[in-house]
């Protein structure tokens, strides 16, 4: 194969490739480091925001179990996102996800407001994780062509 031939087939194969990488890389490590916020109980971004800790009477601090951790729902849901282009999309099936996430009026009594305890959202550790992976990825499959 001569260098002309070489560099066509290197220029027509790289979209296909950029897509079927980005897609994989952003699937996995939004589930990496979500998986992590929780383990964390906090967001991480720069800077990493720690969750809001639950009250000192709340029923649940004896056993002290981990924040947004009840049944494991919420926790499952929030891992489960769609890539669409260039980014992952996480919608809120359960009614009480998006409350948790954003914080605000919960509906558990007059003016009960629930602490925003963000696991899903943009964070710029994410994006720098995506770019390294996929510029990894891209390269160990040009040094294949």
């Amino acid at each position: 194969m001569n260098a002309s031939d070489y560099f066509r087939r290197l220029a027509n194969s790289i979209p296909d490739l950029e897509r079927k990488i980005l897609q994989d890389v952003i699937a996995i490590e939004a589930e990496r480091i979500h998986a992590e916020n929780f383990r964390a109980e906090a967001f991480i971004d720069t800077p990493v925001q720690k969750w809001p800790p639950r009250k000192k009477n709340d029923k649940y601090n004896k056993a002290r179990r981990a924040l947004l951790v009840k049944t494991g729902t919420l926790k499952g849901h929030a891992l489960k996102g769609r890539v669409v282009g260039d980014a992952v999309e996480f919608v809120f099936p359960l009614e009480y996800e998006k409350v948790h996430n954003e914080g605000g009026r919960a509906g558990r009594g007059a003016g009960f407001q629930m602490p925003k305890r963000k696991f899903v959202g943009e964070s710029q550790v994410l994006t720098d994780r995506i770019e390294k992976k996929a510029k990894t990825l891209i390269t160990q499959h040009l040094k294949k062509i």
